[in-house]
């Protein structure tokens, strides 16, 4: 009898724990989210310090010993290096300016200090979606940055060659191999090729 029971109790208390798990998680609460409304990657987009640290000639130089550099090579190398910081400077401030306006401005908010006992989830889907305008200025800031992205990738090809051209014949194979790695890192970065 108590067997019955249990069973009874278990069937009929199964669909109602199925339907709350659908309701309350998932794709739907995904939806729910302002920054994917923005598209899947405002969340993930690089800040410009990220950017920064991509700079060739800082890599050889944090790499000369494995590189076995010499001291001149360096001493040209960072003055190579504070010629690419400083040609990035406006591109890096304009990317911030940018950034900021990749994601909601309810989601600025939203402090876990604020509302404590609340869970990450809790929190967007209480927050309010974003307006029609604020999703467009979403939008249009994501292309921004998507175009400055690539333009700090044609301005990376410049200062690739300047770093290279400085290391000697000896050392060139070493510091591409690096430079191909970091490369692979900022694609990662970034989300891949434009």
């Amino acid at each position: 009898m108590r067997t019955r029971f249990v069973a009874m109790t278990f069937a009929a208390c199964l669909p109602a724990a199925l339907l709350a798990q659908k309701r309350g998680g998932g794709v739907m609460a995904d939806a729910a989210d302002p920054a994917a409304a923005a598209g899947p990657s405002a969340k993930n987009m690089p800040s410009s310090r990220d950017l920064v640290r991509m700079n060739p000639a800082a890599l050889l130089i944090d790499k000369r010993k494995k590189l076995a550099l010499p001291d001149s090579v360096v001493k040209q190398l960072k003055a190579v290096q504070k010629k690419i910081d400083d040609r990035n400077d406006p591109l890096m401030a304009q990317y911030d300016s940018i950034h900021k306006w990749t994601m909601p401005l309810a989601s600025s908010s939203s402090g876990s200090a604020m509302s404590p006992g609340f869970s990450d989830a809790d929190k967007s889907r209480a927050a309010p979606t974003p307006s029609a305008a604020e999703q467009a200025k979403m939008q249009s800031s994501m292309r921004d940055l998507r175009n400055l992205v690539a333009d700090f990738r044609e301005r990376r090809k410049t200062d690739v060659a300047d770093a290279l051209a400085l290391v000697p014949d000896a050392q060139k194979q070493a510091a591409t191999d690096l430079l191909t790695q970091q490369d692979a890192d900022l694609d990662k970065l970034v989300g891949g090729r434009p």
